[in-house]
């Protein structure tokens, strides 16, 4: 998938499992750069790519004068973590969910 391939808003906002309305909030923000085409919007694969990477490098750096104390431990719950992580304990069945009957 090359960085250039043209997206509508359509693709973009079925990706991302948001509504339509959503992507041309973005548009409209800054957060996504898009072109007009007539009526239409073209917004290239890697514009979303960089959408992404901006807000994952936003994610990342806890602004301390905004959260105090707690940025330190902001910064180590946003870190990123195998997936294979969140089940570490062995546990197979969550607590909440009660065992099958008979």
């Amino acid at each position: 998938m090359p960085d250039d391939d043209i997206l509508t808003v359509a693709q973009v906002a079925a990706q991302f499992s948001v509504t339509r309305q959503t992507v041309r909030s973005w548009i409209d923000s800054g957060k996504l750069k898009a072109g007009r085409v007539g009526k239409a919007y073209s917004i290239l694969r890697g514009d979303v790519y960089a959408m992404i990477e901006t807000a994952a490098a936003q994610r990342r750096s806890a602004d301390p004068e905004l959260w105090g104390e707690r940025a330190s431990e902001l910064a180590l719950a946003s870190a990123p973590r195998e997936p294979a992580g969140m089940w570490e304990s062995g546990d197979a069945v969550s607590p909440l969910v009660p065992p099958r009957s008979g």
